[in-house]
């Protein structure tokens, strides 16, 4: 009996342990440190021809992972 508790103890011990461990939420793989880039405003623009400015080119491509997009820089200026 005193050998089911310990297995069982073991078993919840392991449990817990491989839920702290888990892998990262997916959304994580798209946080990037773009505070730290220089400030410089970019024209981007994806496949369907929809221009959009940012501010830097990490948060370019930053907000493509997060929203699964394809944007592309084209200029280094804001677009018009």
């Amino acid at each position: 009996m005193k050998l089911i508790a310990v297995l069982l103890a073991v078993a919840l011990f392991a449990l817990s342990l491989v839920q702290c461990l888990s892998l990262p939420d997916p959304s994580t793989k798209c946080v990037m440190e773009c505070d730290t880039q220089a400030f410089g405003w970019i024209c981007a623009a994806d496949d369907k021809g929809t221009t959009k400015s940012y501010r830097n080119l990490c948060v370019m491509k930053t907000e493509n992972c997060l929203q699964n997009a394809n944007f592309q820089k084209i200029s280094e200026k804001e677009c018009p």
